[in-house]
């Protein structure tokens, strides 16, 4: 968690017009007694990560079921929607709010 926050404050001192979305992939979702946890930190647990990696496979094999789907914005931007993968709704999907432990 020091390295994420570490990261967010470079992030926050070079670029403060951009806004930093913390995320860590970790097997709990519990901060240890001694953690600070960075404002605003998702964690993708071991679960949504299996949760995640089946949405882009079937995300891919949708595209790869015809040969022009890649090169078609329109299938392209169902396909992200079905499966959850947009900005939008990734985080919500696929990690959750870090817990106090």
């Amino acid at each position: 968690m020091d390295q994420l926050g570490g990261s967010v404050r470079w992030l926050n001192d070079h670029n403060p017009e951009v806004e930093a979305v913390p995320v860590m992939l970790h097997p709990s979702r519990a901060t240890d007694a001694k953690a600070t946890a960075v404002p605003g930190m998702r964690v993708i647990t071991p679960e949504l990560f299996g949760k995640l990696k089946e949405a882009v496979t079937a995300y891919a094999a949708a595209l790869a079921s015809s040969p022009d789907r890649w090169a078609d914005e329109q299938a392209v931007r169902e396909q992200l929607a079905h499966h959850k993968l947009t900005g939008d709704r990734f985080l919500t999907t696929y990690a959750e709010p870090v817990s106090p432990s």
